[in-house]
C-alpha cells in the first residue's frame, strides 16, 4: 500500500510545475472584490469554493509569524491551477499547496513578493492552499485562485 501511494506522490508532484516563485510580473486577473477570510482557520481549512472561469479572491491577514490560514478550493476537472499571494508591506510571507490526503504540491518562498505558482495538469479533486508568516505582526493579503 505505501509503495502505490509513493507512486501516486511522485506522479501528482511530477505534474509540470511553471512560473513558481516571487515578484511574478504577470499574477492571476483577480475581481476586484474577494471572500473575506473567517477564522479560525489553521486547522480546518476555510472553504473558498470550486474553480470556474472567474478567478476566487480571498482577502486576509495573518496576526504573528505562529497563524497559518488555510483554504480548500476544489477542482471539478483536471485543471491548471494559479495561485497568487501578494501583501504591500514588508513582511516575509509564503504559501504552500496540498492534495486531498494532504500531500504538499508546491511550497513557495521567495525574497519577494508576490508569492505565485501555476501548476499544471492537476486531477480534479480538493486542494488546500495554506498561507503562512514569518513576520510577528499582522499581515495584510490577497490570495487569487485560478484554472488558466
Amino acid at each position: 500500500m505505501s509503495i502505490r501511494l509513493s507512486v501516486a506522490a511522485l506522479a501528482l508532484i511530477a505534474t509540470t510545475v511553471t512560473g513558481c516563485g516571487g515578484g511574478s510580473s504577470s499574477p492571476p486577473t483577480a475581481p476586484p472584490s474577494g471572500l473575506g477570510e473567517s477564522e479560525p482557520n489553521d486547522f480546518i481549512a476555510q472553504s473558498v469554493g470550486t474553480l470556474s472561469a472567474s478567478d476566487i479572491r480571498v482577502n486576509g491577514s495573518t496576526t504573528n509569524a505562529r497563524d497559518v490560514d488555510l483554504f480548500r478550493v476544489t477542482a471539478s476537472a483536471p485543471v491548471n491551477l494559479s495561485v497568487n499571494l501578494d501583501w504591500s508591506s514588508a513582511s516575509d510571507l509564503e504559501l504552500a499547496i496540498s492534495d486531498a490526503n494532504g500531500i504538499f504540491v508546491r511550497h513557495v518562498d521567495t525574497a519577494g513578493h508576490p508569492e505565485s505558482c501555476r501548476l499544471d495538469g492537476l486531477p480534479a479533486g480538493t486542494y488546500t492552499v495554506r498561507v503562512g508568516s514569518f513576520t510577528n505582526s499582522a499581515t495584510s493579503y490577497s490570495l487569487t485562485l485560478g484554472q488558466r
